[in-house]
């Protein structure tokens, strides 16, 4: 596979390019370590979704009234009683507010942090506040974890992001007040956000580049799992603080099974640690039954000073000061705010359904993802990164907008156009992901991906918020969430195509990837596509 026939310097960089990504071929290629590898990985990965939608159940807020020693309230305008008014004692026509607390009906639930603290009436902003500090502790984590990683290694922050995530989970599970839990919500995501990051990550630096596109859809379909795990988990439990508690336990379970992971080889290639990348090889090696004839530190050495350049270490601030893994930040930072901003608020918003089962509810919208998950690796493969990410985000965007002038009659109409989109847009997350990892040099790849992720879960934090406007401004939501994915669609030209290639180990091999991509683009249509000739 070539990067372009007749370019002398891009057949060189493919020449460099393949020194890394020989070596999984030497020691087996795709074999029995990297199945029990993605097994291991793929076990928290299912419940990274039940922690992000966790509020639509822990959260959620059930029918109430204030609570009158006469048991009598003013009624609304659907003839129920009023939420947030009861009448004055010893008085016919004045009101006051709740005075004694509330009375909640606890048929669906048994109690959630809403019923336990009261966040009604004039606190009700909190419950949403409570989800956006959740995804702020996601943003943080990403660029924080992202950028450890480069320093201190894949497996050493994908194992203390599953201690983190499994004991403030626990934290939260038990937080004596609302801040408490809040707190612990907030450094649970920030864990959340480095696992999916640095298991990612981990896992597809051990693939060879025919399985990338497999393996990064399978990772992505188990965290749509996550979303059919909170249901189940969610039926069962009706407590809120049993079901916190119940999707902590896995992580510290996998965290036990976690210390067998060997550190990423192209890493440790990378950093230098010569020797690490060697015990790692061989192990892998082993398990997969391949020789290690050639295995040996001279020859890792010689081969990376020969093939890689060694070349000093890049510096995190090198993705600013090149202008072309500039333009790869802002592309995919546009793409995935935007893709995540509508994905996170027709996720969220269970109550825009009121006449239908929560638990239903959850399910559908859980199960809908899993096809399209699983579709991406195929059309990737097929059609390529930069068409699959365009055609998913376009449609996703265009099924938002198309429900706006939906009836509320047609309720299950508007349902479905929503469960649709919010398919396409999950599969665009999905692809995204794909060629953010494919995009970013060795060197700086979990530090790119932590940067742009932490910007793309800025649109988890701001969904909610601007859920809270839909009340007062019905279509303002829609609106912005259908035409934000839709303009940030045309950002995917600007991006190259990874499909086939070797992941770039370095920054040069990155910029070489971009320019080449930026030169197609410039190219008169009246050159054609001969190739340039190259002095031999």
């Amino acid at each position: 596979m070539g990067w372009g026939r007749g370019l002398g310097e891009e057949g060189g960089t493919e020449r460099k390019m393949k020194g890394l990504g020989g070596l999984l071929e030497q020691v087996g290629g795709w074999g029995r370590f990297q199945m029990v590898h993605l097994a291991i990985v793929s076990v928290p990965f299912a419940f990274v979704s039940t922690h992000g939608f966790l509020q639509n159940f822990t959260a959620s807020i059930p029918d109430h009234h204030c609570r009158s020693p006469s048991n009598l309230w003013p009624l609304d305008a659907q003839g129920q009683p009023e939420r947030c008014l009861r009448f004055r004692a010893n008085a016919t026509n004045e009101t006051e507010t709740c005075l004694e607390g509330w009375v909640y009906n606890i048929t669906t639930v048994q109690t959630t942090i809403v019923t336990e603290w009261d966040l009604v009436c004039s606190l009700k902003s909190l419950h949403g506040v409570a989800q956006s500090v959740y995804m702020a502790g996601v943003f943080l984590g990403a660029v924080v974890f992202g950028g450890l990683a480069d320093r201190l290694g894949r497996r050493t922050m994908f194992l203390w992001c599953l201690l983190l995530v499994a004991s403030l989970s626990t934290g939260a599970a038990l937080a004596p007040s609302f801040s408490v839990y809040c707190v612990c919500r907030c450094l649970c995501g920030s864990g959340v956000s480095g696992l999916v990051l640095n298991g990612m990550g981990l896992v597809l630096e051990w693939t060879t580049p025919s399985r990338r596109a497999a393996v990064s859809g399978f990772l992505s379909f188990m965290l749509s799992l996550g979303q059919l795990n909170l249901a189940v988990l969610a039926f069962g439990l009706r407590h809120w603080r049993h079901l916190q508690m119940a999707a902590g336990a896995p992580f510290a379970f996998c965290f036990l099974c976690g210390w067998w992971l060997p550190e990423s080889v192209r890493w440790l290639m990378v950093r230098r640690r010569f020797s690490g990348a060697l015990r790692s090889l061989k192990l892998v090696s082993w398990i997969n039954r391949a020789p290690r004839a050639q295995l040996s530190l001279e020859m890792l050495e010689s081969d990376y000073s020969q093939k890689e350049g060694g070349g000093t270490p890049s510096s995190s601030l090198d993705l600013f000061r090149s202008r072309e893994m500039l333009a790869i930040l802002m592309c995919i930072m546009g793409i995935w705010f935007s893709a995540s901003l509508s994905f996170f608020s027709l996720a969220l918003d269970l109550q825009r359904f009121p006449r239908e089962n929560p638990y239903l509810v959850q399910v559908i919208l859980g199960v809908i993802d899993l096809p399209f998950r699983l579709l991406v690796p195929k059309l990737a493969n097929r059609l390529g990164r930069k068409p699959t990410l365009a055609s998913c985000m376009m449609l996703g965007g265009g099924l938002i907008l198309g429900a706006i002038p939906v009836p509320q009659e047609l309720g299950r109409l508007r349902m479905g156009l929503s469960v649709l989109s919010k398919g396409f847009i999950s599969a665009s997350l999905s692809c995204n992901v794909l060629l953010a990892s494919e995009l970013f040099p060795t060197s700086l790849r979990m530090t790119g991906m932590g940067v742009t992720n932490m910007v793309g879960h800025l649109g988890g934090v701001t969904s909610p918020l601007v859920l809270l406007a839909g009340p007062a401004f019905p279509l303002l939501p829609p609106l912005l969430f259908g035409t934000t994915v839709l303009a940030a669609s045309f950002l995917v030209i600007f991006l190259p195509e990874t499909q086939g290639l070797p992941l770039p180990d370095t920054l040069e091999q990155a910029q070489s990837q971009v320019r080449r991509c930026w030169s197609r683009l410039l190219r008169k249509p009246w050159q054609g596509t001969q190739p340039l000739q190259t002095k031999l």
